[in-house]
């Protein structure tokens, strides 16, 4: 909700400009929290995206790893070594994301916060300078007219600071909107350039993974029948085995009865 406060207002210091300024403060004070925490929340986050692209890395160089060890293999060394440059393109694009995320500012409040101190410093001073004058006793014209000079001031003084203190707040409450909305776009649109990198990245690579998909079917076939020649293999060698155990077995008892 957007509070002003009236300047002519603020002049009188009527009990409506204190119940105004009491809620802006109040307004501005869960302000401040919210953004405190969201960007302690997006702080966590970046740190997370460190850890993230920490093990990122490492799961890249264990794909190199696996393709060095596979050089006899040209289909799975090429193509490890592919997905490995695609997988490090995405994580060079992951840490330009958390700079966008870094650019999240939150309002400046640190005018609004010295005016409030001054404000609130002039309004004890005040208040002081309206008791002293109303105890003076009145009979001693130097003491009145010393507690009026001082009274004077003051107001003179209050005037200017809560001209200032309401000027912070009417443009903070006026500025919010356009702040707020700023740096969230900007983080929306680190995460629109991030995920559209990484769809042209992946376009790109689509062909050579299809192409592969195709290969795996027809390698799926070629293994299945590979084993099943193997298992045929196996097992006429192990029918032979036998034969030849059982012949084995014959001469063995044919010598043993002569």
């Amino acid at each position: 909700m957007k509070i002003t406060v009236d300047f002519e207002e603020c002049l009188k210091d009527s009990p409506r400009f204190r119940a105004t300024i009491e809620e802006a403060e109040g307004d501005v004070c869960e302000l401040e929290s919210k953004l405190d925490k969201l960007v302690k929340l997006c702080i966590g986050m970046i740190d997370a995206g460190k850890a993230y692209n920490t093990a990122n890395r490492q799961f890249v160089s264990g794909i190199r790893e696996l393709a060095q060890q596979s050089a006899k293999d040209e289909v799975i060394e090429s193509s490890l070594n592919k997905f490995a440059e695609n997988l490090q393109e995405m994580i060079n694009y992951h840490t330009v994301r958390k700079s966008g995320q870094k650019a999240f500012a939150v309002m400046d409040l640190r005018k609004f916060k010295e005016a409030k101190k001054q404000f609130d410093k002039v309004s004890e001073e005040k208040e002081a300078a309206l008791s002293k004058n109303a105890q003076v006793p009145r009979n001693k014209q130097h003491e009145v007219e010393e507690a009026t000079n001082i009274l004077n001031a003051t107001r003179k003084c209050f005037r200017h600071i809560v001209l200032d203190y309401v000027l912070q707040i009417n443009v903070l409450q006026s500025k919010r909107r356009s702040e707020i909305l700023k740096s969230m776009l900007s983080f929306m649109y680190a995460h629109l350039t991030f995920f559209h990198q990484g769809y042209d990245l992946f376009s790109e690579l689509q062909p050579l993974m299809k192409q592969l998909t195709g290969q795996l079917d027809q390698l799926v076939v070629d293994s299945a029948k590979e084993r099943k020649d193997m298992e045929m293999k196996h097992s006429t060698i192990q029918q032979k085995k036998k034969k030849y155990l059982q012949c084995g077995f014959q001469i063995w008892f044919s010598f043993v009865e002569h």
